[in-house]
């Protein structure tokens, strides 16, 4: 294992005998948890970023460790629970990445900028993306974007902070953006779709896109070597300033200062922020209470959660780009069983044309199944009634629930009425007599008549699926 010398946490207490004591302890319960083969596989090439009586952060040398080591190891619940019991005073373990700075040599001949103790240096291979922040993804701009209900008005501020778009001029002065939403729903895309833009429209721009992460190491690193103001000089210097994963800072109070003081001065004088997370500033814990009120100032978006609609347009969007013909059934099948994220469509869907190309295999609704399973998780859903249904049917349509259990024929009374008794006879044990008593005393027949011509609209009308399939998920869901 390469474990260098502790390096410093923010808040100075890391050098402490009781510290690295702790240090030592966490190891060998590592290694006495995980056993010799595991503990050599994972630990050998990790970095002690920094550590206190608390907490422990380790760098590792990629993005897949770091991954694997929170979401297989630290993030496991039994870990977690056997760690509290024998470690008690530890209270936090994770994992991060930092990107190697890119060597003084690697600067293009193209590349205008100088280094000046005031200045970032421009070493990346994309103009005005400096290898103080993080590589752009090429493929992360606004014409990739799929847009859909679920992530309109964010994407529709995201353009106004870009400059583009016919409400551009929407604010006389810029106001910080706040993005956030669940994993893999496209966040990151956006906010680096900004710095895309921003960067193409104006290339004189110092656009700087990073992680929490990252910000904090660059501000160890200044401490570490006593150069903390030509950090804060650097940083102040940016005209569009970009952060990713903003909870990473949480707990840490002199990252915080820093951060807060930077962002301040950022919007005193008129540069942008945009700041993505995975939850709102008031949902933040051991977050500054300033920093919360300061970030709660700008315009925040949330990214909804996706409905069936959503989703098929999105996978049929996909699907193009990726010019891979699949038929209806397979899309929808898709869109409606891949309900974790965005991030989740795009691998499935990536992994149904990777068993069509490499495989020769034409992929038919059958097939797509087999080849989703790993995707498909089966949980257990609550208890359902034919009173939730009308409920949820009738809120959908935005009518009376007396109205839907009425005699009257009116066309957007009907039709959710025949949904709803579909979906009582599709959901409940509910005999079709009961169903028919419970929609104002219908027979049997007419609760027949009404599944067969849903079931006929669900073969030749799309908007009536999408409404069907977007109330089913609204009726299973916990």
């Amino acid at each position: 294992m390469i474990l260098t010398q502790p390096k410093e946490t923010v808040s100075q207490d890391t050098l402490n005998n009781n510290s690295n004591n702790n240090l030592t302890d966490f190891f060998a319960f590592c290694q006495n948890h995980f056993g010799v083969e595991i503990y050599k596989k994972w630990f050998a090439n990790i970095e002690i970023f920094s550590h206190s009586n608390s907490e422990i952060i380790i760098k590792c040398p990629s993005k897949f460790e770091r991954d694997w080591l929170n979401r297989e190891f630290f993030q496991n619940k039994i870990f977690k629970n056997s760690l509290q019991k024998n470690l008690p005073q530890l209270l936090k373990v994770s994992a991060i990445y930092i990107a190697k700075e890119e060597d003084s040599s690697s600067v293009s001949k193209n590349n205008k900028s100088s280094k000046t103790d005031n200045k970032i240096l421009n070493l990346s291979k994309y103009q005005n993306v400096f290898a103080f922040g993080t590589e752009l993804n090429t493929k992360y701009i606004f014409e990739n974007f799929v847009s859909t209900k679920y992530n309109k008005m964010a994407l529709s501020m995201a353009k106004i902070v870009a400059g583009i778009g016919d409400k551009k001029d929407l604010f006389k002065e810029k106001i910080p953006f706040f993005i956030h939403g669940s994993v893999g729903m496209g966040k990151t895309h956006l906010a680096q779709a900004i710095a895309w833009q921003i960067q193409n429209s104006d290339s004189s721009k110092k656009v700087v896109y990073l992680s929490a992460e990252k910000f904090m190491f660059h501000f160890v690193q200044s401490i570490r070597s006593n150069d903390v103001m030509s950090f804060k000089e650097k940083m102040r210097s940016i005209d569009v300033l970009i952060v990713d994963d903003v909870q990473f800072i949480a707990g840490k109070e002199s990252t915080q200062q820093e951060f807060m003081n930077c962002f301040n001065s950022l919007v005193e004088d008129n540069k942008q922020v945009v700041l993505v997370c995975d939850r709102c500033p008031l949902d933040l814990e051991n977050i500054d209470e300033k920093l919360k009120s300061r970030i709660s100032g700008g315009m925040i978006v949330n990214f909804k959660n996706t409905d069936f609609s959503d989703r098929l347009e999105i996978v049929k969007s996909k699907a193009s780009q990726l010019d891979v013909e699949l038929c209806s059934k397979v899309l929808n099948f898709v869109a409606e069983n891949i309900k974790t994220s965005i991030r989740d469509l795009d691998g499935a869907l990536k992994k149904l044309v990777a068993s069509q190309v490499f495989g020769d295999e034409e992929i038919t609704l059958e097939t797509a199944k087999n080849i989703l399973s790993s995707y498909i998780k089966n949980s257990k859903q609550e208890t359902v009634t034919i009173e939730k249904i009308q409920k949820i049917v009738a809120e959908f349509y935005n009518i009376k629930i007396s109205e839907l259990n009425s005699a009257s024929r009116v066309r957007n009374i009907a039709r959710p009425r025949q949904i709803a008794m579909y979906l009582a006879k599709k959901y409940t044990q509910e005999s079709l007599t009961s169903i028919g008593e419970k929609f104002g005393k219908k027979n049997h027949a007419t609760v027949i008549h009404s599944e067969k011509q849903v079931i006929a609209m669900l073969d030749n009308n799309d908007k009536v699926l999408g409404e069907i399939k977007t109330i089913e998920e609204k009726i299973l869901a916990k």
